[in-house]
């Protein structure tokens, strides 16, 4: 089977079913390329041949040499990042948050008196690499999910409140590039020893900017505040020679035009973006996340009806990431995606 195999029922058959990092496990289908091979030539700019599943196309690593992985664990509550935060586990969300009402930091202007920054370079990479390496199967690509990078990094040092007025407020901007700076070259050590040990595909950026109705702050303070640092990591990681993708929550599509400046190849946003008009303005610069819309309950007709419009629509050259766990969804997507690349290499509009 090959890149000019066309689709066959066949390739339905469920070869074996996998856990997910996030979710429920997921099945893989008898594909005519590997699934890292097909993701790949998404982020290469070329037509993948089935719209590519971050759950099961991907084998996502989150690192246990990371203090702030353990801590954020649902095992870690109680424990502290590398910065001497300490997380406690919410069972009913699924994730960690600092604790709340006492905050690291308390003077950002001298943040060095309250702190002392973790060096990745002293973690345990080689015992890392042993506890994780069967993981990493080689017909799946490679990603790395990194906690709370810039912004996120002064929200747990500071609380919220604290960190927004911080990044607007002309006596502290100062102290904040210094914080900034400082975070910038950790996560650089960060990716380099990713490369040199786990030689990922795709690394992740976590950074959430925005809420269920707006950004956090305007274009203008990202640009001065954060943005250079965003765009220095992306140059090191792709001098690295990995892929970058961006998780950020909330509605920031106005960023999009910044996400791609900083040298970000995709984002894995929220739906309350508007990722088909997004994608019609950027999708030749940049690779977005989506999936049919659908309540749990949905029936067989109204899945067939999401998935048609997910094709029709965002999906319509395969260059999206499908967010889909649902198995019934996940088959009609794959079949769907398939039979439309054998549509566009019969029309030469395939990019292969």
């Amino acid at each position: 089977m090959g890149l000019h195999d066309k689709f066959t029922p066949a390739e339905l058959t469920v070869t074996e079913t996998v856990p997910a990092l996030f979710g429920p496990d997921v099945e893989l289908f008898t594909t005519p390329i590997t699934p890292r091979e097909n993701m790949l030539r998404l982020y290469e700019g070329k037509t993948p041949m089935w719209t590519p599943f971050p759950a099961g196309d991907l084998n996502m690593l989150m690192l246990d040499c990371d203090p702030e992985n353990q801590a954020r664990s649902p095992g870690g509550g109680g424990t502290c990042d590398g910065w001497g935060v300490e997380w406690i586990f919410v069972d009913v969300v699924g994730g960690a948050m600092v604790k709340p009402g006492n905050p690291k930091v308390l003077d950002i202007n001298h943040w060095e008196d309250y702190v002392t920054p973790p060096d990745p370079d002293t973690w345990d990479w080689e015992g890392c690499y042993e506890r994780n390496k069967d993981k990493i199967r080689p017909d799946r690509a490679t990603i790395i999910n990194v906690p709370g990078c810039l912004f996120e990094r002064m929200i747990a040092l500071m609380d919220f409140d604290n960190a927004i007025v911080a990044l607007i407020d002309d006596e502290q901007k100062e102290a904040v590039h210094r914080l900034l700076r400082v975070v910038t070259d950790i996560h650089k050590k960060f990716y380099t020893n990713c490369k040199k040990w786990f030689n990922p595909d795709i690394v992740n950026f976590n950074d959430d900017w925005g809420s269920q109705r707006a950004e956090f702050f305007s274009v203008a303070t990202v640009r001065e505040m954060l943005l250079p640092y965003v765009k220095e990591i992306g140059d090191h990681v792709h001098s690295l020679g990995m892929y970058w993708d961006l998780h950020s929550c909330g509605k920031v599509e106005n960023f999009v035009p910044l996400f791609i400046e900083a040298g970000l190849n995709s984002w894995g946003g929220q739906p309350i973006n508007d990722k088909y008009g997004l994608k019609q303005k950027y999708g030749d610069r940049f690779i977005f996340t989506h999936g049919p819309q659908l309540s749990p309950d949905a029936s067989e007709e109204e899945i067939d009806k999401a998935v048609a419009e997910f094709m029709a629509t965002i999906g319509s050259d395969n260059r999206v990431l499908c967010d889909a766990r649902d198995a019934a969804v996940r088959r009609k997507v794959y079949e769907a995606s398939r039979r439309n690349f054998d549509r566009m290499v019969e029309e030469g509009s395939a990019i292969l």
